[in-house]
């Protein structure tokens, strides 16, 4: 017993070293995490070795929480033998694996290693950091600086890493010496690696309870009750962690507790090869793994498999994620105005051809009876299936707006912000109601501002001739974005900044900036985007039934006469009238004006996504398999909207 009272006292001094020592670390780590998990992120835990193990304890032991994802890799396994020891010096394999889990923007990536001098768990720091992922490092400290760095980068783990958390292990394989014996025999790496990851689990949960969030916890399967309590976290995770055995686990608990659906809801697997663009990283020769409308796995084309899988190779070809217009009235004559089932499922599938897989079709300033008549049959057309991109649900530009900054609509329709005729609308939609342009400087209408935004409507100020302080007032109400940026809404002046300046000036607030060349200069779309940030401007088309169809003269409901000559639309005093935009073209548009690609599938897909949270909008597990396939001259040639495959190179 001597020898396990010396091997539990050194356990406990070390873990009491942690405690007292590492409190600062373990609370800003645990404030981190904590915030990830309000804002959706995922945790990732790599380690190697026996550090691996650490990276299970956290996920699968109870008390762990849901959003962990812990990597898992083979190459990296203690069950590899000695081939895992050379792995973790390998250049390269790290940064592989980190992408291939998905590690993103403001997720958290936790990476194990007691000595923080071998390749993989370096690499995988410096990689972490470069995805935009905050990176903690759980080493031991003291043990690492004596010895000399094993990467490419001649760093420790301990110098690359956002924050610290130091194992108090020393120096020799993570292993101690006892008095009694002559051999240091006596692991302790696990066992403080896993009380230091158990430790973060505890004070996640409490900051999140303190903040009145639940933490998603996931519960061992001894305790009562707890296939419930996991069941209701599956289908938000399920393919987002990429756990091993993860999803077998759950598509076995589901057999047991839906049998009769198992049958009629099965959906045949795809694999799409191509160079796929996240548009957070690049893979070339890649693949991703769609089943059931949902992608479940991305990587490269040789990591990916499935024997019942479709294989869809586009090899050559770009991958990028489907486009979505959030504000668009029509497209190739069909439109969001009549208010007819018929037109909605028409522009659907006019708006695939483009690229568009999902979109607010957009009304605009008309009569009562008419935004009721569109809001309820956008919300029964949500309810059935149809073909083309999907509808997210209903966009009205106005009408609330100003008559002195009308653009293309009527003022006859234009009227008082009026709570009353909003709520008739947003129950004719049945909830669907996503956002409406609303002109702040109008008696009432911060009223309805606040109204909407507590009804999880997203306020937006356009076609208005609002002064900045009037602006301001509206972003702090609830308003959440700028309707086409520039257009229809009052001017900047040194001494009258106004409405454009209190958008660029917020930086919770999103701008719509229409792309193709005439409504705003290039080079203004510039100054947007370095003002706010690629994360915070969203191109939209603002096309009207006109885009696509020829040069002549066009009327539709709530608009006077348009003409289209030379891609612009316009009434007959000069003033444009909407576009002739499609979001394919405003792609191309943007790459030549200089726009890494990358960075222009941010503002055509990923940022509208997270405006209306949903899953969409990047290539990731877990997410919708909203896909669009490009030739080199970026001219779509397919497009995936959820299991519904449209070849457009067989469409005439």
């Amino acid at each position: 017993m001597n020898l396990l009272d010396s091997y539990f006292s050194i356990i406990r001094e070390k873990m009491l070293a942690i405690i007292n020592e590492e409190k600062e670390s373990l609370d800003k780590a645990s404030e981190v995490m904590a915030s990830a998990i309000m804002n959706d992120k995922l945790i990732h835990v790599f380690g190697t070795g026996h550090s691996m193990l650490i990276a299970e304890e956290m996920f699968l032991r109870a008390g762990g929480l849901v959003p962990v994802n812990a990597i898992l890799d083979k190459r990296f396994s203690i069950h590899s033998g000695i081939v895992s020891t050379l792995n973790e010096r390998k250049e390269g394999l790290a940064e592989k694996i980190i992408k291939k889990y998905g590690v993103s923007k403001d997720d958290v990536l936790i990476i194990v290693s007691v000595s923080g001098i071998n390749a993989a768990p370096v690499e995988a720091a410096m990689v972490g950091r470069e995805l935009g992922a905050k990176t903690i490092g759980i080493t031991s400290v003291k043990a690492s600086r004596v010895l000399k760095p094993r990467n490419r980068y001649g760093k420790h783990l301990y110098e690359v890493t956002d924050i610290v958390i130091d194992m108090k292990i020393p120096a020799g394989d993570a292993v101690i010496q006892l008095d009694d014996l002559e051999q240091k025999i006596a692991p302790i790496s696990t066992i403080l690696g896993a009380f230091i990851v158990n430790s973060l689990v505890i004070l996640t949960s409490s900051k999140l309870l303190e903040r009145g969030v639940k933490p998603p916890v996931w519960l061992s399967s001894n305790l009562p009750n707890s296939d419930k309590v996991n069941m209701k976290y599956m289908d938000k995770y399920l393919g987002r962690i990429a756990h091993l055995g993860v999803e077998s686990l759950i598509q076995s608990m589901r057999s047991i507790e839906k049998k009769e659906e198992a049958k009629s809801t099965k959906l045949k697997s795809i694999i799409i090869y191509g160079d796929i663009i996240t548009p957070f990283n690049k893979l070339m020769d890649g693949a991703i793994l769609v089943r059931d409308g949902k992608i479940i796995d991305v990587g490269y084309k040789g990591d990916i498999k499935d024997g019942n899988a479709e294989i869809l190779d586009f090899s050559g070809h770009l991958i990028v994620p489907g486009f979505i217009d959030i504000h668009v009235h029509g497209c190739e004559g069909s439109n969001a105005f009549d208010g007819s089932i018929e037109s909605l499922k028409d522009m659907a599938i006019k708006l695939a051809k483009h690229g568009v897989t999902s979109f607010l079709p957009t009304a605009a300033t008309l009569p009562e009876e008419q935004l009721i008549k569109i809001a309820s049959n956008v919300a029964k057309l949500m309810k059935s299936s149809y073909d083309g991109a999907e509808i997210l649900g209903l966009n009205i530009e106005g009408p609330f707006v100003s008559p002195e900054k009308k653009g293309a609509m009527i003022i006859g329709f234009m009227r008082k912000p009026s709570i009353e005729e909003v709520e008739r609308i947003y129950s004719a939609s049945e909830g669907k109601l996503r956002i409406m342009t609303i002109a702040p400087e109008l008696e009432g209408a911060m009223e309805v501002i606040k109204w909407l935004s507590s009804h999880s409507v997203i306020p937006s100020l356009g076609h208005t001739n609002a002064k900045y302080e009037v602006a301001i007032k509206a972003y702090d109400s609830g308003a959440m974005m700028a309707s086409h940026l520039f257009n229809a809404m009052r001017q900047i002046h040194h001494r009258d900044p106004g409405v454009v300046v209190a958008a660029l000036d917020r930086d919770d607030v999103y701008v719509e900036l229409i792309a193709d060349g005439i409504h705003v200069d290039p080079s203004v779309i510039d100054l947007v985007i370095r003002s706010k940030g690629f994360e915070k401007v969203v191109i939209v088309s603002d096309a009207t039934p006109l885009a696509g169809l020829p040069d002549g003269e066009y009327t539709f409901p709530g608009f006077p006469k348009i003409t289209i000559k030379d891609r612009r639309a316009y009434l007959s005093d000069g003033t444009l009238a909407g576009s002739t935009l499609t979001l394919d073209t405003a792609l191309r548009n943007l790459l030549n004006w200089g726009v890494p690609l990358e960075k222009a599938l941010l503002m055509l897909s990923t940022n509208q996504a997270r405006l209306l949270g949903v899953r969409k909008g990047i290539i990731k597990p877990g997410y919708d398999s909203d896909l669009v396939i490009l030739n080199k001259n970026m001219d779509v040639v397919a497009v995936l909207i959820g299991d519904r495959f449209i070849d457009l190179r067989k469409v005439k």
